[in-house]
């Protein structure tokens, strides 16, 4: 295994560990057993515990379903990023679960590029309120080679910030989904199918779209490569479609 795919591993072990931890002290915090979440959300009290368990990844229907299953916001799923200290090399020898490994996969099949590292400079002193760099985000892996970053310092309220990494021919679930708010989107990176309803639109690098998330939709990346793009999700939206102006009146 590559010297990436070890570094990835480490961070997604992180990240799976984040899921399982969040999802266990809510569940327990709402004295709520797996098979009353699996009731709430929709899928098996076996799947609740593989979660759980970290032996697998919610899809991005299931996270969605969990968080208001739980009274959380996805955000409470996000892993921050690593501190740097050096506990993460000596967990880094430890195993790996398959999830872990087949993730790492996706990814580093997804990989086309590598960034240039950034040069050292001077930090400003109220940088971490409100500059969030690149390999500093918070982020969460999620089924079939979707990972989300959080592009703001911190949780907000009423409104997600997110890119969306989407490995080859992934997909956000494998049935429509749908939660409160409105969605937009701006593709970076690839190309994507994101289902609404009925209708299918195929964005290409440039395209955006909005949409009410109280429709059912799901994304896909069609492509064998990558695919990246940013979305806004206004959580406190009614998640219904803005209106068309009314005609103007005749005098």
């Amino acid at each position: 295994m590559s010297a990436e795919a070890e570094n990835f591993n480490a961070v997604a072990e992180r990240q799976i560990e984040a899921i399982r931890r969040a999802m266990t002290e809510r569940r327990r915090e709402a004295s709520m057993s797996m098979s009353e979440l699996g009731r709430k959300v929709g899928v098996s009290p076996s799947m609740i515990s593989q979660i759980e368990r970290g032996q697998t990844l919610p899809s991005v229907g299931t996270l969605f379903a969990l968080a208001a299953a739980l009274g959380v916001t996805v955000d409470a799923f996000l892993t921050p990023p690593s501190s740097g200290d050096g506990d993460e090399e000596e967990d880094r020898k430890e195993a790996v679960s398959p999830v872990v490994d087949a993730h790492a996969a996706l990814a580093d099949a997804a990989s086309n590029s590598v960034r240039e590292p950034i040069e050292a400079m001077p930090v400003p002193p109220r940088e971490g309120m409100y500059v969030v760099r690149h390999d500093q985000r918070a982020s969460v892996p999620i089924r079939g080679g979707v990972t989300w970053e959080r592009l703001t310092p911190r949780s907000l309220e009423d409104v997600e910030f997110l890119e969306l990494d989407y490995a080859p021919l992934a997909e956000s679930d494998d049935e429509l989904y749908r939660h409160p708010g409105i969605e937009m989107v701006l593709v970076l990176e690839g190309r994507f199918e994101i289902h609404v309803g009925f209708e299918t639109y195929t964005l290409e690098v440039g395209d955006s779209i909005l949409f009410p998330s109280s429709l059912p939709h799901r994304y896909v990346n069609p492509t064998d490569g990558r695919s990246r793009a940013v979305t806004v999700i206004l959580r406190d939206a009614v998640g219904s479609a803005p209106e068309s102006p009314p005609p103007d009146k005749e005098e």
